[in-house]
């Protein structure tokens, strides 16, 4: 990021829906599907508004926190609607006061807070998936974005099944169905969304180009200020996922493996490296087709994390790039040219440290899924 795009950026805070002064840092992560993002914003005491003091945070038992940054065309005269969509909506978990520096620190999460710290023993057997996404999003007053299944949770886990009728958290029933329907659920704003995962191929990818150093001047050029890349060899060496399910209304077991052409665990145990490592999942009243979706799903959450790649790139520009993203590296000239999907994305915003972006990325290597 250049010394004047910094200089250039300008941030928002709003409380309980009402711009406050005062604010000198925020942050913001941003964190893939399935948990919460958060964020922290610190005040200085001494330049908080007279009925926004420190004395008022200290009485607050509920707060709202929007956090808003970007670089406006007149740094000197801009309005909030210059500045693109908000980084959070959330809800504060606390709030700290450093008597002696005069800061005050909020920190909390988006609202998936209000699904992890809500627990039921509703039955849901007669609902579809998505039925119960919209159901559980209206009961917090957020906004439902959701694609419509039209299969009754009931057909999956059959009678009685533990993990719809324990007393569990509302995030854990929405995050187990998406993982049955191999979709993607999180929150945005107000906003829940449970839809299918993003097809790579219909996104348009954010690129980072390596063009290595120039003979002339010896030095590399690339539009991030780093760039990292790690590769877990284990996952590289094969990856097995075993789901076994003993479903109560047929009265048998169902059993499935994949990829289905793993190697035997006679022939893992003569192979000097060892071969495939083999996760086993035990998940009740599952059919045979949903267990074999299960084994895959969890086939393909776990070598995600096989190519790992991490940068820091300028904050300004950049305010498109999303969890939802798609990241291709070129450049490189060997493996780590490929696609990445963020795990997670921190902006930040201080008067001492500018504008600034760290992403972190991950995905399986190709040859990993022509072993399938």
């Amino acid at each position: 990021m250049s010394d004047s795009s910094a200089r250039a950026a300008r941030g928002a805070v709003k409380i309980n829906g009402t711009l406050i002064n005062g604010w000198c840092a925020f942050e913001v992560d941003n964190n893939s599907y399935a948990s919460a993002d958060t964020f922290s914003v610190s005040f200085a005491a001494n330049d908080l508004p007279s009925d926004r003091s420190a004395a008022w945070f200290a009485q607050q038992e509920n707060m709202h926190v929007e956090l808003f940054a970007g670089v406006p065309a007149n740094p000197q005269r801009w309005t909030l609607s210059e500045l693109p969509p908000s980084w959070i909506y959330g809800q504060a978990d606390k709030i700290e006061h450093d008597i002696v520096r005069g800061v005050i620190k909020v920190s909390g999460r988006d609202l998936t807070r209000v699904f992890i710290d809500a627990k039921t023993t509703e039955k849901f057997q007669n609902k579809a998936s998505s039925q119960i996404a919209t159901i559980l999003a209206q009961r917090h007053g957020l906004t439902a974005s959701v694609t419509e299944t039209t299969t009754p949770v009931g057909k999956y886990y059959e009678i009685d099944h533990e993990t719809m009728n324990d007393a569990r958290t509302e995030w854990d029933i929405l995050t187990h169905l998406a993982r049955i329907e191999q979709f993607v659920v999180y929150v945005r704003g107000q906003t829940l969304y449970f839809q299918p995962r993003p097809d790579p191929s219909k996104v348009q990818p954010y690129r980072i180009v390596w063009t290595p150093p120039d003979p002339r001047t010896g030095y590399p050029t690339c539009d991030v200020d780093e760039l990292e890349f790690a590769r877990s060899l284990t996952v590289s060496r094969g990856i097995v996922v075993v789901v076994r399910s003993f479903n109560d209304a047929e009265g048998r077991p169902f059993h499935a493996t994949f990829p289905a052409n793993s190697v035997s665990e006679k022939s893992k145990s003569s192979s000097p490296w060892g071969g495939p490592q083999t996760y086993y999942y035990n998940v009740a009243n599952l059919t045979q087709q949903k267990c074999q979706q299960y084994a895959q799903a969890k086939y393909l959450e776990i070598v995600q994390h096989e190519m790992l790649m991490q940068a820091s790139l300028p904050g300004a520009g950049n305010d498109a790039l999303d969890t939802t993203s798609v990241i291709q590296v070129s450049g490189t000239g060997c493996a780590w040219d490929q696609m990445y999907f963020p795990e997670s994305i921190t902006r930040s915003l201080s008067f001492d440290g500018g504008y600034t972006l760290e992403l972190h990325a991950k995905n399986h290597a190709p040859e990993s899924m022509e072993r399938q």
